[in-house]
């Protein structure tokens, strides 16, 4: 009787036991199933969560640049509630766009590739700039308690127009970059989501070109942010169908 690695006596050989790696699940099979819904839920929410943090300080009188520190020290102690929920917002909001980019990568089946390295480095840089742009902003109504005016002005001022710059710089044509390269070939979304993909990826990169010569560049920036929003949403939605369709023809 032998055994995957038992010596053969006439021969001389030892057989070595081949370790087969487990097949990907089928396309329409219910774990596929179960990661596009994953997929489509956070990059459904992600947006949201990420639109709302954009929109608040509109609806909340939100002191921009050119505040005195002793106003942001009222202002900050008076809404630290709005700078908590800020941070949480944009920390869960980017996470739950970054899980979906994930699941993307996972699908196209590009994660070993060079395009799936560079979309999984945007993802981590991205998140990041977010965490420690959130952590700024959270830090403001902590240093706002103790009548810190000097950390108030300065972590106010890190978390507002400064990572906006930043973000087109790297994190975002990384991202995007990456992940229209993984999905190109593929029918895990629309052609149109592909092109559009590295379309955004160019404009960030321009963005952020332009951010360091004037305010043009980072109103672009600005543009471009919202943009990503909506095509991470409306990707998610073409996700969902597709796993709809996917159940359906299974059933």
């Amino acid at each position: 009787m032998s055994t995957p690695d038992a010596y053969d006596r006439g021969t001389g050989d030892i057989s070595v036991p081949t370790l087969t790696p487990p097949l990907a699940p089928a396309p329409d099979s219910p774990p596929d199933r179960r990661l596009r819904a994953l997929g489509a839920l956070a990059g459904l929410i992600g947006p949201l969560l990420l639109v709302a943090y954009f929109s608040a300080p509109a609806l909340v009188n939100w002191p921009y640049a050119g505040a005195s520190p002793g106003k942001l020290v009222a202002y900050a102690t008076a809404h630290r509630l709005l700078f908590y929920g800020g941070g949480w917002l944009q920390a869960t909001g980017a996470l739950l766009s970054i899980v979906f980019f994930l699941v993307l990568l996972q699908l196209s089946g590009a994660r070993g590739s060079l395009a799936g390295s560079i979309a999984v480095t945007g993802c981590a840089v991205l998140l990041s700039v977010v965490v420690i742009e959130a952590a700024l902003l959270e830090a403001v109504p902590v240093a706002a308690a103790n009548a810190d005016q000097a950390t108030v002005a300065t972590t106010f001022a890190l978390s507002n127009g400064v990572f906006a710059r930043i973000f087109p710089l790297a994190p975002a044509p990384l991202l995007f970059a990456g992940i229209g390269f993984a999905l190109s070939g593929t029918s895990v979304l629309p052609r149109a989501f592909t092109r559009t993909a590295l379309l955004i990826a160019g404009l960030f990169l321009l963005a952020g070109v332009a951010a360091v010569f004037g305010t043009a560049g980072l109103i672009l920036a600005i543009v471009m942010s919202v943009v990503e929003a909506i095509w991470i949403a409306a990707a998610a939605i073409a996700l969902a169908r597709t796993t709809r369709a996917s159940r359906s023809a299974a059933g």
